[in-house]
């Protein structure tokens, strides 16, 4: 039997984080992804001499590791971990408190008991406003402490084998002195400054091949015209100015390849379009570059094909001989191959695997590659399965970074002779089953469209700002045209502004997001010489806005309110929306608000508040507080969970054990039909809220007609 082929590439990707006018980091994700995923990823292929994989490495990335590399970065993270706590200002130790937990909380901070002791004393969910009251029950020792934890969990277990001072540290556990703090630092500029060399010898030893993206990772194909938007999404709402500059995609690949050269000596065989991003028009730029593969994901591949019926109930593929081969795309004369990643393989990796034993985990995933291949037995001559995913964000929910995991795939991979590991330019060398696609679907790897980047009304405002900002500057005096202006434009274009606006992202760094978007177009006047416009003051996010649900209700409910799930059926059918967690960019530790169900009958509105009990089982003053707003007239319910007591000027039937349920009659809220009622829920702890769902704005809950559930079966 041919063995299948097996790829993975990872993509180690992070956004620009500097602030191109002040040179500033406003986030440290770079440097701390930087001793924890970079280089352990690829260093672990040391161990298991066979394995073959590729690493996508991103342009704006690599040079933001030069410069922390080099002791070049500004970065108030840096800043007030130098600083002595005694020097340190009450901002500062807020800062300090506020930030310097920002890892997860199960595994990265507990297994080192003081620092989870002092993440205790400052409260696991503490309101912002009551920071200032907490600061002072910190000493100077406690503060030191932090400073040193924070930055020592972020460095990958693997080093503590290679460096006798971290285990030195990890050792002594507490007392730390401004002598190990400088310690620290010189471990992270000694891991940093090793990346690059690293990844160049396992390539030149064929474990490795490592791609790129375009430089500051755009959506090419919204780029190249917003109304590539509308093939995936035909209604949807497009900015109200249209951006088409294709000149800027070529600008982004070019300079991309151009780094590469520098820092590897050859030109990139291959590209990871920014989220897996393709298009007709964005396949052609690739191909004019001499990009010879690109990676997406396998519902690209389907809609390019139109095949509708996909996988069965089970999650196997219903013609697996479809998905794992490639395919050329040619026009104009040249081609290029595209390579289509298993969404469901890459998905467990991502987000399942590390919900279970490492090896148990391994052994999963070995035996559903090994499946796949007796699938395509006498279908397909060489075939590829292919597993691209997100190289970074997915260890820290891991045990051991997720080291354990890798080592039993990596060994089960070796000992499977049904299993070949191999870098993508490798196998497209030997590959004899080629697809052919005509016309590529233009989307991305998240539900195979755009919806993230664009059509909500924060993404096409950030659109409209960017296509005016790029139109004064190549209207301006062509003397101020300058090398930083243009830098500015090409990074506002990056795809990770528009990530956290619009309803789908959130996390407590939206406001820096944002910022960091304004910035660098303000940063196009300036660097100009002229005033930034004041429309660039006034933030994108809006606060009391519409959000979208996670899914809409889809039928009539009739739950019992008893406070515990007593019967599944009770919630099916009913809308969900889920709660975002806490912590910072993509980095957000466990949601206190899991999510909420809502739902209706023919008289009342029903809520569920699902959370984690774990963390307030032993909290004194906690209470629930339901805002409902119809028209005009707002109501407001708290449930104080001390004494079961019940504060609401609506007749309401309220329970409270497992989970918070809730039933509103219509009549109360002077609801009819055609209404709207407008509805978030808060988490309080001392009457400061700790937790709310939705994050910002509010769910709208639209009145069901007396038509509803047949209306939603025609659906």
């Amino acid at each position: 039997m041919e063995p299948v082929n097996l790829s993975f590439l990872w993509h180690m990707h992070q956004p620009y984080y500097k602030n191109i006018y002040t040179g500033e980091y406003l986030l440290p994700w770079v440097l701390l992804h930087g001793t924890k995923d970079y280089s352990d990823m690829a260093l672990i292929l040391k161990e298991f001499v066979g394995m073959k994989q590729n690493f996508n490495l991103v342009p704006s990335l690599l040079i933001q590791l030069f410069d922390y590399a080099e002791g070049k970065a500004i970065d108030r993270y840096l800043q007030i971990f130098r600083k002595r706590p005694r020097e340190m200002t009450q901002d500062e130790k807020i800062f300090l408190l506020m930030n310097f937990f920002n890892a997860s909380w199960e595994n990265m901070i507990k297994p080192y008991p003081r620092y989870y002791e002092l993440l205790a004393k400052r409260g696991f969910y503490y309101p912002k406003e009551g920071i200032a009251r907490i600061v002072d029950y910190f000493t100077d020792d406690d503060l030191r402490d932090i400073q040193v934890f924070y930055f020592l969990a972020w460095i990958d277990p693997v080093f503590f084998d290679t460096y006798d001072e971290l285990r030195r540290l990890r050792a002594k556990g507490r007392g730390f002195s401004e002598e190990d703090k400088k310690i620290v630092e010189e471990v992270q500029q000694e891991i940093l400054k090793g990346i690059v060399p690293l990844y160049k010898e396992l390539a030149s030893t064929g474990a490795m091949e490592i791609s790129t993206s375009p430089f500051y990772h755009p959506i090419v194909p919204l780029l190249i015209d917003s109304r590539s938007a509308r093939e995936a999404m035909p209604c949807v709402a497009l900015p109200e100015k249209l951006f088409a500059r294709p000149e800027d995609g070529v600008h982004q690949i070019e300079e991309a390849i151009t780094l590469f050269r520098t820092l590897f000596g050859a030109t990139p065989k291959g590209m990871w379009p920014p989220e897996g991003s393709v298009s007709d028009g964005a396949l052609q730029l690739y191909m004019d570059q001499g990009i010879e593969w690109l990676a997406t994901d396998e519902d690209i591949l389907f809609e390019s094909l139109r095949m509708y019926e996909r996988r069965d109930g089970n999650g196997c593929l219903m013609k697996p001989e479809f998905l794992y081969k490639p395919y050329r795309h040619e026009k104009n004369g040249k081609q290029i191959s595209l390579i289509f990643r298993d969404q469901q393989l890459s998905d467990l990796i991502s987000f399942h695997y590390y919900r279970m034993a490492p090896k148990e985990a391994a052994e999963d995933c070995i035996r559903r590659i090994r499946r796949i291949g007796e699938s395509l037995r006498g279908k397909v001559r060489t075939p590829l399965v292919t597993i691209a995913m997100d190289g970074e964000n997915a260890w820290e929910n891991y045990k051991n970074d997720g080291r354990d995991f890798l080592a039993f795939l990596y060994e089960g991979i070796l000992q499977d002779s049904s299993i070949r590991p191999t870098t993508i330019s490798e196998y497209l060398a030997q590959a004899e089953d080629f697809g052919s696609i005509h016309h590529c679907f233009a989307g991305s790897w998240i539900g195979h469209n755009f919806s993230i980047w664009i059509g909500h009304i924060e993404d096409n405002t950030g659109w409209t700002l960017l296509a005016t900002a790029r139109e004064y500057l190549e209207t301006a005096d062509p003397e101020k045209r300058n090398k930083e202006a243009w830098e500015s434009i090409y990074a506002a274009e990056g795809s990770d502004w528009f990530w956290w606006y619009g309803d789908e992202h959130s996390s407590e760094n939206d406001e820096i997001f944002d910022f960091l978007f304004r910035e660098n177009l303000a940063n196009v006047y300036r660097f100009t010489g002229k005033e930034p416009p004041d429309v660039l003051n006034i933030p994108i996010l809006l606060e009391n806005r519409e959000i979208k649900p996670t899914r809409e209700p889809i039928n009539l409910i009739y739950p019992a309110i008893d406070g515990e799930v007593s019967n599944y059926f009770d919630w099916m059918g009913a809308g969900y929306i889920e709660g975002k967690g806490h912590g910072t960019a993509m980095h957000q530790t466990v949601a206190l608000i899991k999510g909420c169900f809502f739902g209706f009958n023919e008289k009342s509105l029903f809520l569920r508040i699902d959370m984690d009990k774990s963390f307030i089982e032993n909290i004194e003053d906690l209470s629930f507080e339901i805002i409902l707003t119809v028209k005009e007239t707002t109501s407001k319910i708290v449930y104080r969970v001390k004494g079961d007591v019940l504060e609401s000027t609506l007749p309401v039937n309220i329970a409270f054990y497992d989970i918070l349920e809730i039933e509103v009659p219509f009549e109360s809220l002077g609801a009819q039909k055609g209404d709207t009622i407008a509805v978030s829920s808060s988490l309080k702890i001392k009457e400061m809220i700790v937790d709310r769902v939705p994050k910002r704005g509010y769910l709208a809950v639209r009145m069901p007609s007396e038509n509803f559930e047949m209306e939603m079966w025609y659906v």
